[in-house]
């Protein structure tokens, strides 16, 4: 996890190294945040359920219309404040939120008052998942090694939630999620293959000596 205040390129905190280079960029869907991550939907039929079943109270107990409308007004007003702050809320989190894969890791930049940095080498990712959304975007979820430090606070909100021994990053709400996830396979093997390349090479020169 690293602070910064400057980027070379949107995104990531500095150059890339020879022989990396950038493959995907995207942001989470605010859409999705809010329903998902804030719980805007369930919060508002929470608020509808309690009105109601208020104004429902109030006229059975006789109360008058003008103290009907006031306190209706004022629960109406508390309801729409709150899920208009976290529909704000989200709206900040994906404009400030940027999900990169280059050919040897995944960076996620987050954050709404003080951005931060997210690097996760894809050769400390065991496996990966996708999961289809109704809206036509999608979630990829990252498992990663055991010996990979990776923190379910600093990750917030782009983190699998419950999931706190074996933290998951998680790419929320993505346009075109298939064409992510075939773009991963393709470099997570990619690497493998490289690894596997240099780890025979490795082993041929310990024999050799």
């Amino acid at each position: 996890m690293i602070e910064y205040e400057y980027e070379p390129i949107p995104g990531l905190p500095g150059e890339l190294p020879e022989g990396e280079q950038v493959l995907w960029q995207g942001t989470p869907s605010w859409e999705s945040l809010a329903k998902r991550v804030f719980q805007v939907y369930t919060l508002s039929l929470y608020f509808i359920v309690l009105i109601v079943a208020h104004l429902i109270f109030r006229v059975m107990d006789g109360a008058p219309a003008s103290m009907i409308s006031g306190t209706l007004a004022w629960q109406g007003g508390l309801a729409v404040s709150v899920i208009a702050l976290l529909g704000l809320l989200a709206h900040l989190y994906a404009k400030g939120t940027l999900y990169t894969l280059t050919n040897r890791r995944l960076v996620i930049r987050s954050g709404v008052a003080l951005p931060m940095i997210i690097n996760l080498p894809l050769s400390k990712v065991e496996s990966a998942g996708l999961r289809r959304l109704r809206d036509g975007t999608g979630d990829i979820t990252f498992l990663p090694t055991s010996d990979a430090k990776v923190y379910w606070m600093m990750l917030w909100p782009h983190v699998r939630p419950f999931h706190f021994k074996r933290v998951q990053p998680l790419l929320r709400g993505v346009e075109d999620p298939d064409v992510l996830a075939r773009l991963l396979v393709n470099v997570i093997e990619e690497l493998r293959e490289i690894n596997h390349e240099t780890e025979s090479v490795e082993s041929g020169l310990v024999t050799a000596g």
